[in-house]
C-alpha cells in the first residue's frame, strides 16, 4: 500500500505529536509524589520550636503528598523559654529535672493529642520531626509518642540542629513507642534545600 506525499507528511506528524505525548506523561509519572505512586498514607508531624523543624516538614510534605500536623504543647514555648544561655529559662529548668539520656520523665501535655492519634491510626508511613535540645528529640515529642500505637507502620525521624546529629534521638523514641518499624532519621541543618530534603524523601524508596 502506497501513501500520497501529503499522506506521509500527515503520519509523520502524528508520530512526532504521539512520541510528544507519551515522553510527557513519562515525565508526570515518575514527578508523582510518593503517595500518590503507591497509594500509601503519609502523615508528617513536627514540633517546632523556632520555624527551622517546620521548614523541613513542609519540604517533606511537598515531596511526599502527605498529610502535614505541627504537634503542638498545651502550655506553648515561647522564645524566652528556650533560650539555652538562660539557668532560669523553662527549657533549661526541664533539661536539669529531668532523667538520662532520653529525658523522657519530661512530657508535656500536647494540645492536638486527638488529631494527632486519628491521623496516625490511619497512616501507613509516619514522619516525625524535631529539633535536637541537649542531643536528644525535644520533650514535647515524648507527650505523643507512648499515646500512639505505631504497629504495622513505618516510622521515619527527621531532626534539624545548627550543630549536634541525630544521636541516638531516633532510637530512644523507638524503645518510648514500642511499636513500629523504626527507619533511621536524619538530621538536617538550617536553610536546607528542596533538594536535600527531596533526596533524602526519595532514598528511602517506600
Amino acid at each position: 500500500m502506497q501513501f500520497s506525499l501529503s499522506e506521509k507528511k500527515f503520519y509523520r506528524i502524528l508520530s512526532i505529536a504521539l512520541a510528544f505525548v507519551m515522553l510527557f506523561a513519562l515525565i508526570n509519572v515518575n514527578s508523582i509524589p510518593a503517595q500518590a505512586k503507591d497509594n500509601k498514607k503519609i502523615v508528617i508531624l513536627y514540633f517546632s520550636a523556632t520555624g527551622t523543624t517546620k521548614a523541613v516538614a513542609k519540604k517533606i510534605k511537598k515531596n511526599t503528598n502527605g498529610k502535614l500536623i505541627e504537634v503542638k504543647a498545651a502550655d506553648a514555648y515561647t522564645s524566652a523559654d528556650i533560650d539555652w544561655t538562660d539557668d532560669n529559662s523553662r527549657v533549661t529548668k526541664e533539661h536539669n529535672s529531668a532523667s538520662s539520656p532520653a529525658k523522657s520523665s519530661v512530657r508535656p501535655k500536647i494540645k492536638n493529642l486527638s488529631a494527632i492519634k486519628k491521623a496516625v491510626e490511619k497512616a501507613d508511613v509516619v514522619y516525625i520531626g524535631y529539633p535536637i535540645w541537649w542531643g536528644t528529640a525535644a520533650w514535647p515529642v515524648n507527650g505523643f509518642i507512648t499515646a500512639n500505637n505505631f504497629t504495622g507502620k513505618t516510622v521515619i525521624p527527621f531532626c534539624t540542629s545548627s550543630s549536634s546529629g541525630i544521636g541516638e534521638s531516633g532510637e530512644l523514641l523507638a524503645k518510648e513507642a514500642g511499636t513500629g518499624n523504626w527507619l533511621e532519621g536524619e538530621r538536617f541543618q538550617s536553610g536546607a534545600s528542596e533538594d536535600d530534603v527531596k533526596d533524602w524523601v526519595e532514598g528511602l524508596d517506600l
